[in-house]
């Protein structure tokens, strides 16, 4: 079942656009791309099903496939998301204090050139990058990009 999950995936991912004029009551997903007529409110269930299984959705939105809109403030440079990602407390320190190697090597991945202003803009908004005790390194990463502009 995996292995057909997954080849409907991967040929979803691949087919053209002529599928894209899915329901918008379903959002994006597997099911979007399978099941043009979405007329029924079966077929929408069947379809939100379809986009929830096997982080088809997920995928969509993060690759910008299966009538999924890619984000615009999205950091496409996995090495930053895995960099946040494992370092998310030494980054919240490196942020507060406006210094240190791991704002550094943040910087150098994001390819920032004023290194110096993008860490002080950053320290004068720590309170809107690390919004929680529990946030994630996603929303980290989307706070960061949203005030480094």
């Amino acid at each position: 079942m995996k292995k057909v999950l997954g080849s409907l995936a991967v040929a979803a991912a691949l087919t053209s656009s002529a599928f894209a004029a899915g329901n918008t009551n379903t959002g994006c997903g597997l099911g979007s791309v399978l099941l043009e007529d979405q007329s029924s409110t079966l077929m929408q269930v069947v379809a939100t099903s379809l986009n929830g299984t096997s982080g088809n959705q997920t995928f969509g939105i993060t690759s910008g496939t299966l009538n999924c809109d890619k984000p615009a403030k999205m950091v496409g440079n996995e090495k930053v998301n895995t960099f946040v990602a494992e370092n998310m407390d030494t980054l919240a320190m490196d942020i507060a204090q406006g210094q240190g190697e791991s704002l550094t090597t943040l910087a150098t991945l994001m390819k920032v050139e004023d290194k110096a202003a993008f860490a002080a803009n950053l320290q004068a908004n720590f309170d809107k990058i690390y919004t929680s005790d529990a946030v994630s390194s996603a929303t980290v990463i989307d706070n960061i990009v949203t005030i480094a502009g």
